[in-house]
């Protein structure tokens, strides 16, 4: 095999490494997120929240159900963090209490409203910067 036949494979390995690095940065900690344990849930969501992951918040909106407490005070705090929204809930407040907040936020997923702040946060961040003096 020649030099001019390997590039090519080569070329395909590097942006199949790329590929899979990509995945694997968000994949491990989505996971963490549905996971059995609380204390890995917590971290999937803290994980979420420091990559403001909007790809990640509805799987933190289920925490806000969750059966720990810890669980839902992360899952909200993430979800602030990401969103700039609340709607009201309050982690410490019994399960009935929290219904209202939480059928606000299955609304704004179910409405793609987070799909849609999140693409244009991305073009705003792509934005070239203004021109201050004109």
């Amino acid at each position: 095999m020649n030099t001019m036949q390997i590039r090519p494979v080569i070329g395909g390995f590097a942006i199949s490494l790329v590929a899979l690095a990509g995945c694997a940065s968000t994949g491990p900690y989505r996971a963490r997120i549905s996971s059995e344990q609380a204390a890995e849930r917590i971290l999937g969501i803290r994980a979420a929240a420091q990559s403001k992951d909007w790809g990640a918040v509805p799987l933190i909106v289920d925490r806000l159900e969750d059966e720990d407490e810890a669980v839902r005070f992360y899952a909200i705090l993430a979800l602030e963090r990401i969103t700039g929204e609340r709607f009201g809930y309050d982690y410490a407040r019994s399960s009935f209490e929290r219904a209202a907040s939480v059928s606000k936020w299955r609304s704004y997923i179910k409405g793609g409203k987070h799909l849609t702040a999140a693409a244009k946060m991305a073009a705003e961040d792509d934005a070239p910067p203004g021109n201050p003096g004109a």
